[in-house]
């Protein structure tokens, strides 16, 4: 297999190149976008002489230099000859974007695909796809996605492969994950599942592998590519459909996906391998964006928790009783510093209404966060706070400090903090970049913030 030149290629080729909204022109905007170099990345459309500015080849035979991707952006009854061309130029790998091949369940179909990827194979080329939208490589900035997004900061260490295109690209429009690839495998009849999580394995800048999944076409290859993951200490976190007759005709339609196997076997299989398994984006957005940014998950249930008001105090009761959560009471010790720096009608307890005064006095809530953090009986801290798109109140700024000034004295003895929102909004993305790199995710509404937060402890 020939990932080098698939994930990483010297030179690239867009076959179907044009200036639409769709996949042919979307791909040559992200490439124009992240590659400087003209001498790299190449057009072809017997129907243009120039693109974006740059000649436009009538055929991949006229380009001047030998091919290493070809994107193929043509019709599924061209794409078998676009690969012979193609091979002629030096190709070794190609993503196909084509669909209408084995996911429509026509005989024709199915044996098209079945002789393209013969074909691929006899030429040696590694075919992503069919039926996908391409791939973002953020670690050497190679974007060959088929859909256009904001441009911004994308590199990480969560490796992503999806079968659904649209799903990929959800997931770099939201504003957490930072991505070392992002993989639109869609049928992944060419490369399998399997075969780019043991890319991804394999590679060094990625820490999470993310999967979205229709169906498992080969479950002994997917079993020693999640066991090769667990290994080697990449942790997998997944969502997968296709758990019930509804989805599985859906799935069937999307991808071609058709299981042997029952839900109930899937989840005993990747439960051997801590494999985390996600219901829906929310919840594998902010999983995948913590294991990816903590360097230590809490060792046990036991929170505390710190609001800025009894109403989120109370919210956090309510909703943190339907999870096997402990709320330890504050030790004497701790109630006592408490005391001190709080109004004398606050009241002492656990998740605790600190009132909002405290988080405008950097040192005062400093030294309460260090006096809960070295209590015995608590695993981690859950500050309760909305952050929103636009900071009018500059409390955050104030808690920021805080926090830093608690790492700095506690070090090692840091315990992981959260930050958990109180509901669904924007958020400031510098504020979200600051406390990242302080090593701390803002958690989404309490439902799913504590649902992620039970994610994560399964893992210590």
């Amino acid at each position: 297999m020939n990932f080098k030149e698939l994930f990483n290629p010297r030179t690239i080729a867009v076959i179907g190149a044009n200036e639409s909204e769709g996949f042919g022109g979307a791909v040559c905007k992200n490439l124009a976008n992240d590659i400087d170099d003209e001498n790299r990345v190449f057009y072809v459309n017997p129907k243009r002489d120039m693109l974006f500015g740059k000649i436009c080849y009538h055929s991949i035979k006229d380009i001047p230099v030998d091919i290493d991707l070809l994107i193929i952006s043509v019709n599924k009854k061209l794409v078998i000859n676009v690969l012979k061309e193609g091979k002629e130029k030096g190709a070794k790998a190609a993503v196909v974007f084509a669909s209408g091949f084995s996911e429509t369940g026509r005989s024709e179909d199915v044996l098209l695909e079945k002789e393209m990827l013969k074909v691929a194979d006899e030429l040696d080329i590694t075919i992503l796809g069919p039926n996908c939208a391409g791939f973002s490589n953020y670690i050497n900035g190679i974007n060959a996605f088929a859909f256009l997004s904001e441009e911004r900061e994308r590199r990480g260490n969560i490796g992503i492969v999806s079968q659904s295109g649209m799903i990929a690209l959800s997931l770099i429009d939201n504003q957490y994950p930072k991505f070392s690839y992002n993989i639109s495998c869609g049928n992944a009849n060419g490369l399998k599942i399997h075969d780019i999580i043991n890319f991804l394995v394999e590679d060094e800048d990625t820490k999470v592998i993310g999967l979205y999944i229709d169906g498992i076409k080969d479950l002994a290859e997917f079993e020693k590519a999640i066991k090769n993951a667990y290994n080697k200490r990449k942790q997998v976190v997944l969502i997968k459909s296709g758990s019930n007759d509804r989805t599985k005709i859906i799935t069937k339609i999307h991808t071609g996906s058709d299981e042997e196997f029952t839900d109930e076997e899937f989840n005993k299989l990747i439960t051997q391998y801590s494999v985390i398994r996600c219901m829906d984006l929310e919840e594998f957005i902010y999983t995948t964006s913590c294991v990816s940014c903590y360097d230590r998950l809490p060792h046990g249930n036991r929170i505390a928790s710190i609001n800025l008001s009894g109403g989120e105090a109370a919210i956090v009761g309510e909703v943190s009783y339907k999870f096997a959560f402990n709320f330890p009471s504050f030790n004497e010790k701790v109630t006592g510093e408490l005391k001190e720096k709080l109004p004398e009608y606050a009241n002492i307890s656990n998740p605790l209404d600190m009132t909002v005064s405290l988080s405008y006095d950097v040192e005062k809530f400093s030294n309460t966060l260090e006096s809960i953090m070295v209590q015995d009986d608590i695993d981690m801290v859950v500050i309760g706070y909305t952050l929103l798109n636009h900071i009018d109140d500059p409390c955050i700024y104030y808690m920021i400090e805080a926090i830093k000034r608690t790492k700095e004295i506690l070090k090692d003895k840091i315990k992981p903090i959260f930050i958990l929102s109180f509901m669904s909004n924007t958020r400031n993305q510098k504020i979200i970049d600051k406390l990242t790199e302080l090593g701390i995710v803002v958690l989404p509404s309490p439902y799913y913030g504590f649902k992620v937060i039970e994610n994560l402890i399964k893992l210590a």
